[in-house]
Order: C-alpha cells, then structure tokens, then sequence
C-alpha cells in the first residue's frame, strides 16, 4: 500500500510519500518540503490572506501531484497551528478543496502532540549497543519537544501510548513576528522573549510533572526543523568551534549540510546556551551563514532556539536526542494502525486508547459513568448489527462512543438544556484522536441525543458538509435510542439486537433483551425513534425479549457445590 501525508504547517508545507506493509515497516519513497510562511502574519492577525491561501493551494497542488504520479492509494492532508488559530479555517478547508481535490484536515493542539509523540516513540526508539547493533529500546516514559511555526507541543509517551500532551501557543514564526523587531536583536526584546516562554511553559509543564508524580522519563527527543537545525548546526565541527568562542563572526556559508543526511545529535544545554548568545549577537544576514541554518531558518531562528531552552528549563532537562520523525510520519503511524484495525473483528470501543481523552473529559465534567458505558455499550452493538445500512467504518464507530461516553456532561452546568451544554463543552474540549472537525461532529451527535432534531438554522451544523451531516444523523439516531434504552440508568436493558426487514418498505426490528419491566424504556424509545426513523428511512419498532440474566462461571459452580 502507498500512502501520501501533506502536513501543512505555519512555516512550511511537508510531503512524504510511503510503501507500507504494516503499520512497523514502511519505506519512504519522497520527502519534500515547501516554504510558504502560511503563518507569516496569520499568527498575528488570526486571518489567512488571500495570497498566503494561494500559496499553501500551490504547493499541496504540486504535492498531490508527485503523489499520484507515485500512484499512492491515500493523500492524507492535515493543518496545524496557522490554519487551527485562524478565523477562516472553513474557508481555507474548502478553498484548497476546490483548487486541489485535496481534503484537508485541522488538528486540534492535542492531537498534533499525540500523533508527534506516536511518530518520535516509533521512529526515535532505536539506540545502538556497545557493539554496534541496533536495539529497541524499552523506555517506560519518552518526552518530546516539537517546535513548529505558531505552537509547541510537549508529548509524554509511556510504552508508545500518550501519557500526557500539550501544545502551547509559542512558536518560532509567531514569536519573531511578535516580539521581534530589531537586528540583530535588542537587549530588551530578548527579555521580554524569554520571560514569555518562561510564563508560557510554566502550567504545562507543572501538568507533566504532576502527571508523573515523582517519575522521571528515561528518553527525552526534539523534532521539527528547528531543533534539526540547531541539532545540525552544533553537529558542524567549524561551527561549533565557533560557538565555543561567541566573540566570533561568520562572514559565510562553509561546509553546508544537507538535511537529508541528517543523524540523530545530542543537545546539550551548555552547548543550546551558548550557541543562542552567538544568534542574539548575529544579524540576519551573518546567521543564515551559519553551516545548518538555512535563508528562511535564519528569521525565526533566534525565537526557536529561545523556545527550546526555554522548555529545557523549565522540564530541568539538561540534554536531549534530536529525531527527523515528526508529524508527517506519524499521521502515516496512525492511519496504517487505524486500517488494520478495520480488518479485526468489533471490540468494545469505550475502551479505545483513543478515548482515554474523553473519559478524562466526562471525570472533569462528573459524567455518570455506568450510564455513560452502558449507552456506549448499546450505541456500538445497534452501529455493529446495522452496518449493512449505514456502512460506517472502525473510526465512526468510535466516534458515537465517543459522543455516546459525553452525551449528559452538560448536567454540571444545567439540567434541561444540557444536551446544548455537552455540545459546547465538547466543542471547545481538546480530544486526542480526533481532529477538529470530528471534534465538531462528536458534539453534534451528542446535542442531538434529546429534543430537537438537526436543522440547517443550527449553525454548527449547517456548516458540515453533507456527507457529515449524514454522519450526524445517523449516528445521533443510534445514541437517541440507545440513551432511551436506558432511560431509567440502571441497565435494565442489558442488550439489545436489530434486525432488517424489506426493502422497500424497510422496518428495523430491535429486540430488548431484559427481565424487568421496561415501560420507561419503550416509552421514551417510541419518542426518541423520529430522528433515527429519518436518517435509515425506516420503521423501528421495539420488543421486549425476556431471558435471564446469564450466570457467571463462578455462580454456576456455587450452585452446584450447593447442590452436592
């Protein structure tokens, strides 16, 4: 299988195409990188300008192209910081549609440092032996640094499965722009730099620590091409005699490195500190001759290396490995794993790695759990037994659990209204997993899980394409009932089975499986029915089938020691 990633980020647009056979072996078939300073501006003004969209619409048009000359099976598109922090995200979502044929996808902060961690956890977690060889390395904690154009991400994975993510709104294109004005740089923006970054990292990274509780990480990773650059930078053996005496100029490019010869660099702190005194002291034009550091690395690269060691400090982290998989490969990670988990049979999807987040979310929010699951449990077994209708796949499915896990969070807020409370709450959350328009239709399931059906004066909705909208139909129509199935939230209803009948006139029968009475049940499942009723173009009806509850193995044998 061939796969293309196109990561779009604030500074540049990135390329790489695979050959996969599983999610573990993969081999690069091309990389290519663009600069088109997407966040040039947009970090300040929150809006993307007509020419930075042309530019981004130019070079994902000549992506897409090396890909499908490559004839891979998949463009997988994603938009970080500059496109997530601006006002006409939709706009530019839809526009690169139009000009590339290319669908696009904007990650929320969360899930960029989740797929970043995926990527740095499986790329970087070789090391060699004392005699050479290559050998995995079994660290219980990995910490990486990612410092793109407009935000920086803190992952912390523990056996490959994120433990805590964070992204920060500092990046290397939205500082210089911001705080920077001077070159080569005065006293007093240096300052003011530094004592924004310190402010910045100072919650996350008490998060992180209370997170750990008293543990220590055993492997501490940088990606993105300014730490690479940095990493490279150091590695030149005339540069960094020149960053051990700061007092010296570089009037040249010399011994340029190429990145793609890149290897794996230790950053040591001492080594980080002195060579951004020597970048403070430099202008423009004397910094991008520095050997690693190319013409557009050159503008933003005294607020890169500032940001680093910012996080160095504030993690009282005293070194770290540099790592040239980033989020472009762990897209790809993430998709291989998503693909081979569609060929295995269903499995309870509440319990997903992917939904850790959500649950972290309804604890927050005091979720009633055993409700929550048993919806979830419900929503999934109606989604698996209709899958011929709907014709959904693994990820949507975990998806209604998602929306079916968070559907009653708003109660904290209000009673009455709270399914519009949960659609807010959801809406504005970080999930990992998702993106951030799967975030938007998580909420919209979960909104429509009472009361009004979904309208096109509802703006949220109105504003999905058709084809999600269809998703939220179908979808919030399964949660509806599945919530009535439980509407006295003690599990009465302990499964439930659907069963299609017709074509024409298609009825959908479901089967109740309980021993008591479900008059709350029925009642509420034959008002809540309208909204699935329209997404299936079906009849639903509804039977109580009552069969015992099944006794456990350890029940079973107690009777019949009872019985001898």
């Amino acid at each position: 299988m061939k796969l293309a990633a196109i990561d779009i980020g604030s500074n540049s647009i990135k390329l790489i195409v695979v050959e996969a056979a599983t999610s573990d072996d993969f081999q690069v078939l091309a990389r290519e990188k663009e600069t088109v300073r997407l966040g040039h501006d947009t970090l300040r003004d929150r809006h993307l300008a007509p020419e930075a969209i042309t530019r981004a619409a130019d070079a994902i048009k000549r992506f897409a192209s090396i890909a499908n000359s490559l004839r891979v099976e998949r463009i997988i598109t994603i938009a970080t910081a500059a496109v997530r922090e601006a006002d006409n995200a939709h706009e530019f979502v839809q526009e690169i549609g139009k000009r590339t044929g290319v669908h696009t996808e904007v990650l929320s902060g969360a899930e960029e440092a989740r797929l970043i961690g995926l990527a740095a956890s499986r790329g970087c977690a070789l090391t060699v032996d004392d005699k050479g060889r290559s050998a995995e390395r079994e660290d219980r904690f990995h910490l990486n640094i990612d410092i793109g154009g407009g935000s920086t991400e803190l992952s912390l994975m523990r056996d490959g499965e994120p433990f805590y993510l964070a992204s920060v709104n500092i990046g290397a294109v939205g500082l210089t722009e911001r705080l920077i004005t001077s070159d080569p740089i005065a006293a007093d923006e240096l300052q003011n730099l530094q004592d924004t970054i310190d402010a910045t990292f100072q919650n996350p990274v008490r998060e992180l620590k209370l997170a750990l509780d008293g543990a220590r990480w055993q492997r501490m990773t940088g990606t993105s091409g300014t730490i690479i650059a940095i990493g490279e930078a150091l590695r030149t053996t005339q540069n960094a005699d020149v960053i051990k005496d700061g007092t010296k100029r570089i009037a040249g490019k010399t011994n340029e490195t190429k990145l793609a010869d890149f290897l794996s660099i230790q950053i040591e702190e001492k080594q980080l500190d002195r060579f951004n005194a020597l970048m403070t002291m430099l202008g423009y034009e004397q910094r991008r001759g520095v050997p690693g550091i190319s013409n557009q690395r050159g503008e933003i690269i005294i607020a890169g290396g500032q940001i680093l060691a910012g996080a160095m400090r504030s993690l009282g982290a005293t070194s770290l490995q540099t790592c040239d998989w980033a989020l472009r490969e762990g897209v790809i990670v993430d998709w291989l794993r998503e693909m081979e988990a569609e060929s295995r049979p269903p499995v309870p999807d509440r319990n997903d790695p992917r939904l850790r987040g959500v649950h972290l979310l309804g604890t927050q929010f005091r979720y009633e759990q055993k409700h929550a699951r048993h919806v979830a449990y419900l929503a999934e077994r109606m989604f698996d037994d209709l899958i011929e209708v709907h014709g959904f796949n693994r990820h949507q499915r975990t998806m209604l659990a998602a929306a079916a896990l968070l559907h009653d969070i708003g109660y904290l807020v209000a009673h009455d209204p709270h399914h519009k409370h949960s659609h807010y709450i959801i809406k504005h959350a970080e999930l990992t997993g998702f993106s951030e328009g799967e975030r938007q239709i998580i909420a919209l399931i979960a909104r429509y899980h009472r009361r009004a059906l979904p309208k096109e004066r509802h703006t949220d909705f109105a504003a999905l394409t058709p084809e999600n909208q269809n998703v939220v139909w179908r979808l919030g129509g399964i949660l509806r009932l599945a919530e009535a199935f439980d509407r006295s939230h003690d599990r009465r209803v302990r499964d439930v089975k659907c069963r299609v009948e017709g074509r024409t006139n298609r009825t959908i029968q479901m089967r109740l499986i309980s021993s008591e009475s479900c008059r709350n049940e029925l009642r509420a499942a034959s008002t809540a029915r309208d909204m699935f009723e329209q997404a299936f173009a079906s009849k639903a009806t509804f039977k109580i089938v009552d069969k015992p509850a099944r006794a456990s193995r350890a029940t079973k044998r107690a009777v019949k020691i009872k019985a001898a």
